[in-house]
């Protein structure tokens, strides 16, 4: 099982180096390797995919949605959405005033946990935790063409 995780999330590389020398993505990959290997009846994870890049994310969800068994629990606290969506089979919402109070919903679907976190609002308890909505925009102008080269779609500031 080590060996198959230490490929698995790139991590052969870097196998004999102290932790210490390790970079953020290293370390995070490193972490959740350290935490996968165990047998354990619940797993917990922080904000995993942070320090990684796209395809360090989706092998790192693999992984941990591996750990999911019939006699186990994972709990993910994760602000990518996308990496909380491929993730998750529930989502609970958390809320309140750091010092003061915190609260957590009681599980919805993946679906309508998302979008109870985008809209600052949850139905069940007929609370708002934020005054606006999270909406995603495109703004007028921006549209998709097929571009010759790398070098047609970007534009840089003269160096001149």
């Amino acid at each position: 099982m080590k060996a198959d995780l230490c490929v698995e999330l790139e991590l052969n590389s870097v196998i004999d180096r102290n932790v210490t020398d390790l970079s953020g993505g290293e370390l995070q990959r490193f972490a959740i390797a350290y935490v996968a290997i165990q047998n354990a009846e619940i797993y917990m994870f922080d904000e995993p995919s942070s320090y990684l890049d796209v395809k360090q994310r989706l092998k790192v969800a693999q992984v941990i949605r591996s750990l999911l068994r019939p006699d186990s629990y994972v709990i993910v606290v994760e602000h990518d959405l996308s990496v909380l969506d491929y993730l998750s089979d529930f989502i609970c919402c958390l809320y309140g005033k750091p010092g003061a109070y915190g609260v957590v919903t009681l599980p919805f679907s993946v679906r309508e946990g998302i979008n109870i976190f985008l809209a600052g609002f949850v139905p069940t308890e007929n609370l708002r935790f934020r005054a606006e909505s999270l909406t995603f925009k495109v703004h007028a102008g921006f549209y998709f063409h097929r571009c010759s080269s790398l070098n047609s779609c970007l534009n840089f500031p003269s160096c001149a």
